[in-house]
C-alpha cells in the first residue's frame, strides 16, 4: 500500500469550517477507486490525514494530476479557504510478517 501522512492546520477562527469542507473533500476521496484508507484525527491543534493507496500510481492519478479528482474536490470545497497544507510524507509501506 502506499501510505500519506498529511498535517493541515486551521485558519484563525476556521476549524469548524475546515471540518466540515474537509469532511466532504474527504468523502469524495474515499469513494475513489484504489482509496483503501482515508483516516483523520486531530492532534496539537493540527489535523493529521492517513491516506492509503492501492499503490503510488494510484496515488498519482488520484491526487497529483491537476485536473483529477482530488483538485476537483479541493477546489470544490474550498478546504484552502479555512486552512493551509503544513507537510507530507508518502511511501510504500512495508511488510510486517
Amino acid at each position: 500500500m502506499y501510505l500519506v501522512v498529511s498535517v493541515w492546520e486551521a485558519l484563525p477562527g476556521k476549524a469548524d469550517a475546515f471540518r466540515e469542507n474537509g469532511m466532504k473533500l474527504g468523502s469524495q476521496l474515499k469513494q475513489q477507486p484504489g482509496v483503501k484508507l482515508l483516516e483523520v484525527f486531530e492532534s496539537g491543534g493540527k489535523f493529521i490525514s492517513v491516506h492509503g493507496y492501492a499503490d503510488e500510481a494510484t496515488y498519482q492519478r488520484l491526487v497529483q494530476d491537476p485536473n483529477g479528482p482530488f483538485a476537483k474536490a479541493l477546489a470544490e470545497s474550498r478546504v484552502e479557504e479555512y486552512a493551509r497544507w503544513l507537510s507530507s510524507e508518502k511511501g510504500e509501506t512495508v511488510p510486517i510478517p
